[in-house]
């Protein structure tokens, strides 16, 4: 995965704050070190250099200790929450960068500090390119748009292929994939939407 070094512009103040804040919330749920890296994929040493303030995570990690906590990544950042307020994530601000490698980019749309409910991706997939996930929380869901290329979508045993202008909504609380059908680049825009 690539790591993006978070501290950065206007994340610096709410990063000083996490390694504190994601202790409180762990112990607030009683949970140990071990079983929290249990529940994200992240190693107990990643953890403990995070809540120790030693390490910047990715956006990845942040994001899946959020999910596993159960609370949004704003409350995790001890982000305050500001309403009316215009929100701009410019182009070249690799913060919001969630993958990128040879053959998948994954770029959030939406900031960091969004409700835990809903997360905006733009995903570029070369030939060959595929997006393999494990299933979600329970009621999570995903909607995409394919701007470009052919793209083969799976959810639980359901296969379909979808081409460029076709939207899908599909299940994403059970093992699903996306995956680059054709032989040019796919560029989709995906929705994922939690619910409790």
């Amino acid at each position: 995965m690539f790591s993006v070094n978070m501290k950065t512009k206007n994340l610096r103040e709410p990063l000083e704050n996490l390694g504190k804040t994601l202790k409180n919330v762990r112990s607030q749920k009683k949970l140990t070190l071990e079983q929290l890296s249990r529940m994200t994929g992240v190693s107990k040493a990643m953890l403990s250099q995070i809540e120790q303030g030693k390490v910047n995570p990715t956006v990845a990690v942040v994001i899946k200790v959020s999910q596993s906590l159960g609370v949004s990544v704003s409350e995790l950042l001890n982000v305050e929450e500001k309403r009316n307020v215009i929100r701009i994530i410019h182009a070249d601000d690799e913060v919001y960068t969630f993958r990128s490698d040879d053959l998948c980019k994954i770029r959030t749309l939406s900031p960091l500090e969004l409700e835990k409910d809903i997360e905006l991706y733009r995903i570029i997939l070369e030939p060959n390119g595929q997006l393999i996930s494990e299933g979600h929380f329970s009621g999570t869901e995903e909607v995409l748009y394919l701007s470009k290329g052919k793209l083969e979508v799976i959810s639980s045993n359901q296969k379909v292929i979808i081409n460029k202008g076709d939207s899908i909504h599909y299940r994403a609380d059970v093992s699903h994939s996306i995956k680059n059908a054709g032989s040019g680049q796919v560029e989709a825009f995906m929705i994922v939407r939690y619910r409790e």
